[in-house]
């Protein structure tokens, strides 16, 4: 009996170690960055330590605002939510940003996020704007607020 009981603590305690995402409770989730209500399925973002602390964002403007502030971030997950598939969550790495004034995000960035690039040309060609990876929109944001 006694082994049966550290077995399973040993068992419970590896399950709660799963770091992962979680998904976004819209109209019910709060901006880690600027406190407002994550409210369009269209954007939002999440980052998740190593340690397993979820961060969620009503826009990918307030996530790179917290990414550049931590210097050096220690994100297992860094996700944003793919524009063209409303409250679904990529890999912000791997995404492409487009920055349209004709395409509003909620914090006033114009920025949008697509899993893939095709579906950024295809927004581009009808918004206007440009086009930039995660690194491009890192560079940007750094040279405005650093």
């Amino acid at each position: 009996m006694r082994y049966l009981l550290v077995l399973t603590i040993f068992v419970l305690s590896l399950t709660s170690c799963d770091i992962k995402p979680e998904p976004i409770h819209y109209n019910q989730d709060e901006c880690a960055f600027c406190k407002m209500k994550i409210s369009d399925v269209r954007f939002g973002a999440e980052m998740v330590t190593s340690k397993g602390k979820i961060y969620k964002y009503d826009s990918a403007e307030c996530l790179v605002r917290t990414y550049i502030e931590n210097r050096s971030p220690d994100y297992k997950f860094v996700i944003v939510t793919d524009y063209a598939r409303p409250n679904t969550l990529i890999d912000a790495s791997t995404a492409t940003y487009l920055i349209s004034e004709n395409q509003p995000s909620p914090m006033g960035g114009n920025l949008s996020a697509y899993e893939h690039k095709d579906q950024g040309e295809i927004a581009l060609d009808e918004k206007k704007g440009k086009l930039v990876t995660f690194q491009e929109l890192l560079d940007e944001y750094r040279s405005i607020y650093q």
